[in-house]
């Protein structure tokens, strides 16, 4: 089940920097919002719908919908799939196809200079004239032609049919090509004051401020932009899977229309997301309605791109290698990822542990073909993190 959620005002998605107040006065957001954050959002509102005329605290005490989509413990039959930026034409009809954007793969720079000339990193083994202290078999990344200046990293978005070129290496990605984020969402500033909660005035000291996102903030552009998020129900109930245990092999999946049917989900509605509970509006779209192209078809591949984050237990590296070690490794820094688990009972809660992951985008190069793995994390597979696609490049 497809699900395409449309924001409706500004959004705060919390980074894992601790903000508390009377003693850090910014709140900074990223974008995309993470695997944490939108399993959240739509367990909740699956929960909403559920029985409307219950509170969360009494809805999640129902059986049958804690079978389904699982409860502070665990993720019941619940699964994300698929998580993506998406956009639609604005002025086109409400049951237009729906494309989705995905990271630009790390592997690609930008040379500093008017032209901006595209980059593809590759692994090569050394040369003689370089000491590296790296084991074997793990070779450094080097530009795939001569360049001038200093190379930089890349910050956009691809289509389906753009990341396609870009995981076959076969043909060269058009700086036209890619989407700036500066069309999907701008920053916006806000301030803030804390209020003493007994005599109902301002609290000394607690003035903040927090860099919230504004999508769809251009009247010139011709789309729509929101989330992608594809939704799964399992035959039968994990056992005893925790959220933080690796699910190599997942479990065969209902189809979509049972799926949306026992989740009790209308074809639109409306949902909250992200911090201070901001409103969205959310369609169940049919494979119809979304731009569908090769990436996710491709089984067998020398390099593994990450659509997703992923966490692992050590740093970079899997618990194991399933399908080989890879010979080089293009990435950012770790992407630390937290989050908040609420108390369906009250307004409280706790902070999750705090993980450094893997970012989205990442890529993984290997020297014999691999199979796809699906998904590719130590932690949280069922909700979304490790969301994989292969590729192939010429060693």
């Amino acid at each position: 089940m497809r699900i395409f959620i449309q924001p409706c005002e500004v959004l705060l998605f919390r980074t894992g920097h601790p903000f508390n107040a009377g003693e850090n006065h910014y709140a900074d957001t990223l974008f995309p919002p993470t695997p944490e954050t939108l399993q959240g959002a739509i367990r909740a509102t699956i929960a909403t719908y559920w029985n409307p005329d219950k509170t969360l605290a009494e809805v999640f005490q129902e059986p049958e919908l804690v079978a389904l989509i699982g409860d502070q413990e665990h993720y019941g039959r619940f699964s994300i799939t698929s998580i993506t930026v998406g956009r639609r034409l604005k002025d086109a009809h409400p049951t237009s196809p729906v494309e989705r954007l995905f990271p630009i793969p790390a592997h690609f720079l930008a040379e500093e200079n008017s032209e901006r000339q595209l980059v593809r990193l590759l692994p090569r083994p050394h040369e003689p004239a370089i000491s590296s202290n790296l084991p074997a078999p793990l070779q450094l990344l080097y530009p795939d032609k001569t360049v001038q200046s200093k190379l930089e990293p890349l910050r956009g978005w691809l289509t389906e049919k753009t990341l396609q070129k870009a995981l076959r290496g076969q043909e060269e990605i058009a700086r036209s090509e890619i989407i700036d984020p500066a069309t999907i969402y701008v920053y916006e500033l806000r301030q803030g004051i804390g209020i003493n909660k007994q005599s109902k005035t301002t609290a000394e000291g607690r003035f903040y401020q927090a860099r919230m996102l504004h999508m769809n903030h251009r009247s010139d552009d011709p789309f729509i932009y929101g989330f992608v998020v594809d939704v799964r129900l399992q035959q039968n109930t994990p056992q005893h899977l925790e959220p933080g245990a690796r699910k190599v092999t997942p479990l065969p999946f209902i189809s979509d229309e049972q799926t949306q049917h026992l989740f009790r989900l209308p074809d639109q509605g409306w949902m909250i997301l992200g911090g201070e509970r901001r409103a969205a509006r959310f369609e169940v779209i049919s494979p119809s309605q979304s731009i569908e192209e090769q990436p996710e078809q491709r089984q067998e591949g020398n390099l593994l791109y990450l659509a997703t984050p992923a966490a692992f237990t050590r740093g970079w590296q899997p618990r194991s290698w399933p399908n080989g070690t890879p010979i080089a490794v293009a990435m950012e820094r770790y992407q630390p990822i937290g989050g908040w688990q609420l108390a369906p009972d009250s307004n409280g809660g706790k902070s999750k542990t705090l993980r450094r992951c893997v970012p989205a985008g990442s890529i993984y190069f290997f020297t014999a073909p691999i199979r796809r793995i699906q998904p590719f994390t130590d932690y949280g597979s069922q909700i979304g993190y490790g969301i994989t696609f292969l590729g192939v490049y010429q060693p």
